[in-house]
């Protein structure tokens, strides 16, 4: 009998089996396709958040607990070897290959002349509590917790604000904040995190699709018809993302569209934040292998119960029309359109829920990210969930000891097809 059975090889069931099994559980992970990290975990921007994006929130507390997020990726992951990303005076990469890229996003705020009267007062503040909140980034004192010195009493810094519209076509801008926010190498977080995995004695099981949770046992069957099976286990995690529909009611599963265009419309990364979600535009330019390219999002989320032929086509009319009025003119044969998948926790007072959860059902516990950004901390966190305290440092496999098992992100996969075709 394990101590874990992990349900769903995503980026967030990965990180949690790796965790446990570094920390002294036995732990084997369940995935249902060939490869881990195929599914919501490939169709993800690759942003990496490090709280910029809800500065101008009247609370704190999601960007706090994004802070909270680098706080344990700094205490628990920085052993590893691509792990790029330091925390001293300010937060930084050490080198241009690694997790991180070694650009950081720009935050372009539309000024109140570009919002409705309603929104024009709140707007506002806003953007004043912004302008305070990014400028903590820069007054950090990395011998103490991020999270605990984050709040209302920054004093605003004038070299963190750009005036510069960046080279890009962007409407009423009141200024440009930097942020620590960057691109982020997923396959490569992924392949360490297995590499460590394996290395501690973990068992992964593809190809094993999870008909049933009971206590004590996980019920399986493999994908060739062979019959089902009960894989003991004295707890279970579910980490299955939008499958998680099939075990819960109360969880829903959003869309977003992303562009993908070859070659890159820009080599800056930026986002312009609006109260208005449809005019919302944010910027990834993606390095691999080679390739350049632009990865382009926005803040309008649809229900996944309502994706239909009908919808992308009008969502990718939508979303050509705003990147050629930001960028210019280009190709729309250099593009293509995916959707990423985001999967929530309901809530009757907010309409979206964006922080990590895990919640005990009884069969087993649920465990969701929220973003792909917050792997680290929901990792950290099982693990004390269960009365585990988590161990900082372990050992890592050689990279020949999991070919071929981590999926390419789908952007990349689309890039590569788009640059095979020009």
């Amino acid at each position: 009998m394990k101590d874990f059975a992990v349900v769903g090889g995503g980026i967030a069931g990965l990180a949690v089996a790796e965790m446990l099994q570094r920390s002294g559980a036995s732990v084997v992970l369940l995935e249902k396709n060939k490869t881990l990290c195929s599914e919501a975990s490939a169709e993800q921007q690759g942003w990496f958040h490090t709280g910029a994006l809800y500065t101008a929130l009247p609370s704190n507390f999601f960007c706090r607990t994004m802070v909270g997020n680098l706080d344990d990726l700094v205490d628990y992951y920085s052993w590893f070897p691509n792990m790029n990303l330091r925390v001293d005076k300010h937060i930084y990469t050490t080198s241009r290959e690694g997790w991180f890229a070694n650009r950081t996003n720009f935050y372009v705020y539309t000024s109140c002349r570009g919002v409705s009267w309603k929104w024009k007062l709140p707007w506002a503040v806003a953007l004043y509590r912004a302008k305070r909140r990014m400028s903590w980034f820069e007054t950090l004192d990395a011998s103490r917790s991020l999270s605990h010195q984050l709040g209302f009493g920054a004093k605003p810094l004038q070299y963190v604000v750009h005036r510069s519209t960046l080279g890009v076509n962007l409407d009423h801008v009141a200024f440009a904040l930097k942020s620590r926010d960057r691109a982020m190498n997923t396959k490569l977080i992924a392949e360490d995190l297995l590499r460590s995995f394996l290395a501690n004695g973990g068992l992964v099981q593809t190809q094993t699709k999870v008909l049933e949770l009971e206590k004590g046992a996980v019920l399986a069957k493999g994908t060739a018809g062979e019959a089902p099976v009960r894989i003991p286990a004295r707890h279970t995690i579910l980490a299955t993302g939008k499958d998680t529909t099939s075990f819960e009611t109360n969880t829903k599963v959003f869309i977003s569209p992303l562009l993908v265009v070859y070659p890159a419309l820009t080599d800056l990364n930026f986002v312009r934040m609006s109260p208005h979600m449809e005019e919302t535009i944010n910027h990834i330019c993606h390095r691999n292998n080679g390739l350049e390219y632009s990865l382009i999002g926005n803040a309008v989320y649809h229900d996944a119960r309502q994706e239909t032929g009908e919808v992308l086509e009008r969502v990718r009319a939508s979303m050509l029309g705003m990147a050629k009025r930001v960028f210019g003119d280009f190709d729309a044969k250099s593009t293509d359109l995916f959707f990423g998948y985001k999967t929530e926790v309901s809530s009757s007072s907010f309409i979206r829920n964006y922080l990590y959860h895990i919640i005990d059902r009884g069969n087993y516990t649920l465990a969701l990210p929220g973003k792909f950004s917050l792997c680290f901390s929901l990792a950290v966190n099982v693990c004390r969930h269960f009365g585990i305290e988590p161990v900082e440092q372990s050992r890592v496999a050689e990279p020949e000891t999991a070919p071929g098992l981590i999926e390419e992100p789908l952007h990349y996969q689309m890039a590569k097809r788009l640059a095979e075709k020009s």
